[in-house]
This record gives C-alpha cells, structure tokens and sequence, in this order.
C-alpha cells in the first residue's frame, strides 16, 4: 500500500527532497557531544505513507462533512530545467519549494502530490493535529464543532509557538555542534559544493547536517566534495567559519 502511494503522488506530481539529516546527543554527566548520521529505513518510509494517508483521509472525511477543518495546501513550485544532480539538485528543489498554508477551504498540497490534505497524525506534538481531532470528535460525538473563525484564530497562535520552538531548536542544535567541534579540534570533514549564484559558494557539510560560505578555487563545480577543518568558533554567537584543507 505504501509504495503504491508513493507511486500515486508521484505521478500527480509530488516533489520529494533528501537532505543530510543527523542526531546530535549530549551525555548528561559529561556533556560530551554526540554527532551521528540519522538513516530511514524503508519502514520509516512505510510509516511516512500510512501518515499521509490518514492525513489525506481525514481531509476527505471533514469535507464531505462540512466540518470547519485545518487543510493544509501548497502552492506548486517552480521547478527550472536546468536542475543539477546530486545534493546541489536536492539544495536548488529546496529554494523552489513554496511555503505552506493552512486555511478552512482545501486546496492542492503540491509538494505532496495530494489534492487535499491534512495533518493529524501528531496531535501530541503540533497543536493544529490536535484542532483537527477536536474537530472530528465533536462532529462523531454529535457535539458543537468550533467555527472557523475559531479554529483559525487557534490554529494560527499555535503556528506561532510552533515557529518559536522550531527557532530554539535550530539555535540549540547549533550550539551543540559546535561545542562537539570545540570537543574536538582535530576535526576535519567534508563539504559539498551546492551552490555558486552568491558573492561565496555555498557548501553542505552532510556529517553535520549544517551549510556554510566559505571561499574555494574558481575551478570548483557544483557536487565537488573538499576536505575541511574548523577555522574560528564564536560559540556566544553561534557562527563558525571554515575553511579547506591543502
């Protein structure tokens, strides 16, 4: 069921973009500072799918009803034909990619390759899941739903949590990282070239899961990997410089 899914989405256009991802841990005596590759196996795939779908389902089932409901849409990108391979390609589909929204009238989920959608898989973690089973319990309990205007104003302080918390989240994993950098001065890594349109190259570093500028030789091409070591740290202010090993 899963991998026919995917093959449903696909051919309705569904855009699907693998960027390095990583788990970093932190020892809670030592502070010592962990940095591993994060990997899905195909039944995270599988599970991905079986999501998408009761999302895809409980969308159906709240507009069939007329239950004022969080569909979540996104605009199709723009997607230019000279897309590279490799990471670069991953980076250029990821700039292309629109910013969703969430609203009570459903709408294509482009990126998805869904004609209606919506999140309720999560209602632990993102607020807007949890509207959305408050939403289809009252209308199975026969109870009063909350009106749009509701739901909506809800919905759209949760979006501002949520875009709180993922802001600290991105700080706090970058503190992390460089303290395992400073943990270790020795280290050394690899970056790929992933993007050249800037006054600097832009560069992915897959082990870290973090991009960079830093200056390179002109004969540099997108996808071309360089060996890379820390240059500066400033820790208070969350920046590091790189810079390529000779």
């Amino acid at each position: 069921i899963a991998w026919k899914n995917v093959e449903r989405r696909k051919k309705s256009g569904a855009v699907h973009i693998s960027m390095p991802e990583v788990h970093i841990s932190v020892e809670p005596e030592t502070k010592k500072v962990s940095i591993e590759p994060l990997v899905h196996p195909k039944s995270s795939e599988m599970i991905r799918e079986m999501m998408l779908l009761a999302g895809e389902g409980a969308a159906k089932f709240a507009f069939k009803n007329q239950i004022p409901f969080p569909f979540v849409s996104q605009e199709a990108p723009v997607i230019p034909d000279d897309v590279p391979e490799g990471l670069a390609g991953q980076f250029r589909l990821r700039r292309c990619m629109r910013k969703r929204s969430v609203g009570v009238t459903p709408g294509m989920h482009c990126a998805l390759g869904l004609n209606m959608y919506s999140q309720v898989t999560s209602p632990l973690r993102r607020y807007g899941d949890l509207i959305a089973h408050i939403q289809l319990r009252a209308f199975l309990d026969k109870r009063e739903l909350l009106d749009k205007d509701t739901m909506l104003m809800r919905i759209s302080e949760g979006d501002a949590g949520a875009q709180a918390a993922h802001k600290a989240e991105r700080k706090s994993n970058m503190h992390w990282t460089l303290v395992y950098l400073l943990q270790n001065p020795g280290w050394t890594g690899e970056a790929v070239c992933v993007d050249k349109g800037m006054k600097l190259p832009l560069f992915s570093i897959p082990s870290l899961a973090i991009e960079t500028f830093m200056p390179c030789p002109e004969k540099t091409e997108l996808n071309d990997v360089v060996k890379i070591k820390v240059k500066k740290i400033e820790l208070t202010e969350l920046q590091v410089e790189f810079e390529i090993v000779n």
